[in-house]
């Protein structure tokens, strides 16, 4: 006996349960950690025909966001506890996935995204950048699960602005204390900042959401589905997003996703949870809405220290627990939004790295071995429904050094760019693969990732275009053939192909060896 399914309609919540009798239904919030949720409602209830009907709407409370239990004869039953099915006539938006002509994108300045042919756009978004704990004569309010919150006029016609400037975009979600347009309002941070962020560590630069408690789960259900409602409706009044990246670089979490030391499994519980409730917010308004999972390019290794285990992680070991929490509670629609930087940042040359390898237990996944991830999620137990789960290549450059390789560089950057995107375009399940960044940041760790040079004199510092332009400009266009024999001749036309279709990726042999081959 276990529940295998938990559909949303328009009005009612019903379970799928193997077991004939009277049972009862526990209804609680959805936060997860150390703290017991609170109990929302007991029901009794008597299936018919393995189906558990209830009233979707209880109180101010709505069920497509609770978890729940379901006891018969004193036990609990196993299996899914979260909504895993909306109805098809709940979603405003019906539209499938929409469809481009090109997967490349690139974070540029609206009034290049014509010249560029920019189809898509990525965009980050924070909680304290479009969020106040306070109603103002600046505030919007927005009622989410029964409670007010607000959000920022001015902050959200901003995002408005760039989200109108490309057809579509995938948002990247952030809970930045500091940065990412923050307006440091102390009694916001208090409620949606982890409460177990350090504080005290200067590389902490964001937070993971706070899913433990309930204000702060509200805060970030209210911010997640005021964005998809927002931005998704059918007549696109205010621009259009089609998914949400959830936090950043997920697996050095004590920089991009801080939530003080945890286990990677505890961590996975909280980040799964926030994944999951994006997935539902997304999925009650836009029937294609898509989340993702944000990883850097280790794979089996590790970013900084393998010796500090509840600071950073693998980001194979969090795919295979947000897999595992998936089937134990309930599966839903995740991807992966890979960040497959060369092996080190400052070379641009991606096809000379000496960690990749085509095998699953790689240490990295760069642009080298990206066909690991393809593989990888082409096993049966990563299916959802029969199909592979889907892929973002959200963040990733070609750097370009200073001094006497500069030339050398900027060339070698304009060959990756088109190895790089035909190696994305092949593997047939990426929606989009960028290039990080659009400009030369020089604050940017000293690195030179633009496609245009760095000019404070010009508008929004884009000063002369890089070699790597006419590779981002020629691809999908007529000329595509021309770019691609440059590259070959550049690589070396043997390199080049073997790179391209590369040999057929080996399973796990030496995972338990894979730390030491860095």
């Amino acid at each position: 006996m276990k529940v295998t399914k938990i559909e949303a309609l328009r009005d009612k919540i019903l379970i799928y349960a193997d077991v004939a009798g009277a049972v009862t239904v526990r209804e609680t919030v959805a936060t997860v950690g150390p703290n017991e949720p609170r109990v929302l409602s007991e029901r009794s209830a008597f299936p018919e025909n393995g189906i558990i009907g209830l009233e979707r709407f209880f109180g101010e409370a709505d069920g497509i966001y609770s978890r729940f239990e379901v006891f018969f004869n004193g036990e609990k039953l196993p299996g899914v506890c979260y909504v895993t099915d909306i109805s098809p006539d709940v979603p405003e938006n019906t539209m499938p996935y929409p469809t481009v002509n090109t997967i490349k994108t690139l974070a540029a300045p609206a009034f290049l995204n014509d010249e560029l042919n920019i189809q898509q756009g990525l965009m980050n978004i924070s909680i304290a950048q479009i969020m106040s704990s306070r109603e103002t004569e600046d505030t919007i309010p927005y009622v989410f699960n029964g409670k007010t919150y607000y959000f920022i006029r001015s902050a959200v016609e901003a995002v408005d602005a760039q989200m109108k400037s490309v057809p579509f975009t995938t948002m990247i979600l952030l809970n930045a204390p500091k940065g990412w347009g923050s307006r440091e309002e102390k009694a916001l941070l208090d409620k949606v900042i982890h409460p177990r962020f350090d504080w005290d560590f200067p590389s902490a630069f964001i937070s993971a959401f706070d899913t433990e408690r309930e204000e702060g789960f509200g805060y970030y259900g209210a911010f997640v589905e005021f964005l998809a409602e927002r931005y998704t409706r059918p007549d696109g009044k205010y621009g259009r997003a089609v998914g949400a990246i959830i936090s950043n670089e997920v697996n050095s979490q004590y920089i991009w996703g801080n939530a003080g030391e945890m286990t990677a499994g505890d961590y996975m519980e909280e980040y799964t949870q926030a994944m999951r409730f994006a997935w539902i917010c997304g999925q009650k308004h836009c029937s294609h809405f898509r989340v993702y999972i944000s990883l850097d390019h280790f794979w089996c290794g590790v970013n900084f220290s393998a010796n500090e285990p509840k600071r950073y992680y693998s980001g194979r070991s969090l795919v295979e627990l947000l897999n595992d929490i998936s089937l134990r509670d309930g599966n839903f629609g995740w991807g992966i939004a890979h960040h497959p930087y060369p092996e080190d940042l400052n070379f641009p040359d991606f096809w000379n790295d000496r960690s990749p390898r085509f095998a699953l237990d790689t240490y990295r996944i760069t642009f080298k071995n990206i066909e690991v991830l393809e593989a990888f999620l082409a096993q049966e137990r990563y299916l959802y429904r029969g199909k592979s789960r889907r892929v973002v290549f959200s963040e990733q450059g070609f750097n370009s050094q200073n001094g006497h390789f500069k030339d050398i560089t900027e060339k070698q950057a304009a060959a990756a760019f088109v190895l790089a995107y035909m190696k994305s375009r092949n593997m047939g399940i990426v929606d989009l693969m960028t290039h990080h960044a659009c400009v030369d940041n020089p604050h940017e760790f000293g690195l030179n990732l633009g496609i245009f040079r760095y000019d404070p004199t010009k508008p929004c510092c884009v000063g002369e275009p890089k070699p790597i332009l006419e590779s981002f400009m020629a691809m999908d266009t007529p000329d595509e053939p021309r770019v691609v024999e440059k590259a070959r001749a550049f690589i070396g036309e043997e390199l080049f192909d073997l790179i391209l279709n590369p040999p057929e990726i080996v399973g796990d042999e030496n995972r338990e060896n894979v730390l030491g081959n860095a």
